[in-house]
């Protein structure tokens, strides 16, 4: 490729990601970053879009492939929705294929806060971190399809409880054991080395505090 189309190239790559609401997406105005991930997930089609883009970033036509879905409504969804009005979705780059652009997404972290500002496409080490969009996303969008049954053991079970300091530690300590074995069971996963019976599976422990729901008197 000769300098002047290299120029060209990048020129166009540039002017693609600014004209279609890359890095400085905002979604609608006045909305705060919760309004628009639920608003995002609010048409079951986003929320396939989404649950795609949490396991790897993707353009409109990769994705209306990848779902089996009219490349209309994918692009309408993508483009229009996700990133032009919730925000929730940036473009982050600009492939030349067969003359023309095919714009890749991914995931906006800075929508709920807490991601990793170095994204990854897939995980490192066999694991990597959520951003609370991701998982959120992920959760929900996940419960179209049921697949909390897929694997035995699966769950999405939450508590509500009301303790002391002392407990509070217990809590972290018990936290962090289960953080230690299950890095443990991935390593030990990406060892063997297996091809088969291989899934992208989402864990976690959350433990955050809460205001009151209930006053005691």
């Amino acid at each position: 490729m000769g300098e002047a189309r290299m120029m060209a190239k990048s020129k166009a790559v540039t002017a693609a990601i600014a004209n279609g609401n890359g890095k400085g997406a905002v979604g609608r105005r006045g909305d705060s970053p919760l309004d628009r991930v639920l608003h995002a997930l609010g048409h079951p089609v986003r929320r396939r879009i989404l649950r795609s883009l949490v396991r790897r970033d993707g353009s409109a036509s990769s994705m209306s492939k990848e779902l089996e879905m009219d490349l209309s409504v994918v692009s309408y969804h993508l483009n229009q929705v996700l990133a032009k009005e919730c925000g929730v979705v940036e473009l982050v780059d600009a492939v030349e294929r067969r003359g023309a652009l095919e714009k890749i997404y991914a995931v906006r972290f800075e929508a709920l806060g807490g991601g990793d500002p170095f994204r990854q496409t897939e995980p490192a080490e066999g694991v990597r971190k959520m951003s609370a969009e991701e998982c959120f996303i992920a959760a929900v969008a996940a419960m179209d399809e049921a697949p909390f049954g897929d694997l035995p053991g699966s769950t999405w079970e939450w508590s509500l409880a009301r303790v002391d300091a002392k407990a509070w530690r217990e809590i972290c300590k018990a936290r962090e054991e289960f953080d230690r074995r299950t890095l443990a069971a991935v390593e030990a996963s990406r060892d063997r080395g297996a091809e088969k019976d291989i899934h992208d599976v989402v864990i976690g422990a959350a433990s955050f505090a809460v205001e009151d729901l209930h006053k005691v008197e």
